[in-house]
């Protein structure tokens, strides 16, 4: 009798916690809802920003992020000179989880490819934020024709020492991530997730209204999260197959890193990157942790300008 009520107290709670999750799920979509288009590229409704008009700039978010990074000031920025297009990922925003989960570099880059062939756009000047970085490097070295320069943002540009956090290890595993993630999303409050993105800023603190723009609970989903972990669990070995061809790319190429970066420390990225591509251009940002992607704009802006010159003058 004991064990079957035990049971039954188990089989409650669980509903109640799937319940609880969907119910967070539900209230950050409805809280951030899309705020652009969609295309269909193969089936797959991939969500997009597109403002301004000009030379194309594509703008490739980061772990756990959305185009809603870009929207808080790079988009409006860049438009008055440029097409500007910024896409949510695969398994991340509005943008669907794809039929094999931990979407790889490949797929993510054929999707956007295709994506922005549909809309017209046959080159441009590809921006990526630290996952997104690699993004763009997939991009560079595998779509020459599409990539015309490259500003990388906080890139994972190279391979790291080490295994990524043992949280996204854990959360990547098929039963135990969602399980744990539901729970932590039924049961941990919105102050949680907002502290716990803020970090990316570290030592310094996010700008003015970012994380109500943003809609920190977003990257939080319990599904979408799952993702996240597992395209993280498996980017290294990727990232040790494209850095072979670094050596053929001719583009131009910006970077900017925090020298405070512990999340992709600029020592084992953009300074290795440096040796085997001598020819790009790195400006270390001082006392700056990770979310160069809000607090370095007049870095970001002056990359993507000199980007442009290069290319003008080649």
């Amino acid at each position: 009798m004991l064990w079957f009520t035990l049971g039954g107290v188990m089989v409650c709670l669980a509903c109640l916690t799937v319940y609880r999750a969907r119910k967070f799920t539900e209230k950050a979509e409805r809280d951030t809802p899309p705020i652009g288009q969609f295309i269909d590229v193969e089936g797959v409704p991939v969500h997009y920003v597109k403002q301004g008009s000009g030379p194309a700039l594509v703008m490739l978010h980061g772990a756990g992020g959305h185009v809603k990074d870009f929207t808080f000031d790079n988009v409006a920025r860049f438009a008055k000179d440029f097409t500007v297009i910024a896409f949510d990922r695969p398994g991340h925003g509005y943008t669907p989880i794809l039929e094999n989960p931990g979407a790889s570099l490949a797929q993510q880059a054929h999707l956007i490819e295709r994506a922005l062939d549909k809309l017209g756009i046959q080159n441009a000047i590809i921006m990526g934020f630290s996952y997104g970085g690699s993004l763009a490097l997939h991009l560079a070295t595998h779509y020459k024709e599409l990539t015309k320069g490259l500003v990388l943002i906080s890139a994972v540009s190279m391979p790291w020492p080490g295994n990524i956090h043992l949280n996204y290890r854990i959360m990547s595993k098929p039963v135990i991530g969602p399980a744990l993630m539901a729970v932590s999303t039924a049961y941990f409050g919105d102050a949680f997730f907002r502290a716990n993105y803020a970090t990316v800023f570290d030592p310094r603190n996010a700008p003015n209204g970012y994380l109500d723009h943003v809609g920190v609970n977003m990257s939080a989903r319990f599904k979408f999260f799952v993702e996240n972990a597992r395209q993280l669990n498996n980017l290294r070995p990727q990232v040790v197959e494209q850095s072979n061809l670094y050596s053929k790319l001719d583009i131009p190429i910006e970077l900017i890193h925090g020298d405070l970066d512990t999340s992709v420390p600029v020592q084992f990225h953009a300074k290795e990157f440096l040796k085997i591509v001598p020819h790009a251009n790195l400006v270390v940002v001082e006392n700056m942790g990770h979310g160069t992607h809000q607090l370095a704009i007049p870095q970001i802006e002056a990359a993507v300008y000199a980007v442009v010159d290069r290319l003008n003058n080649t």
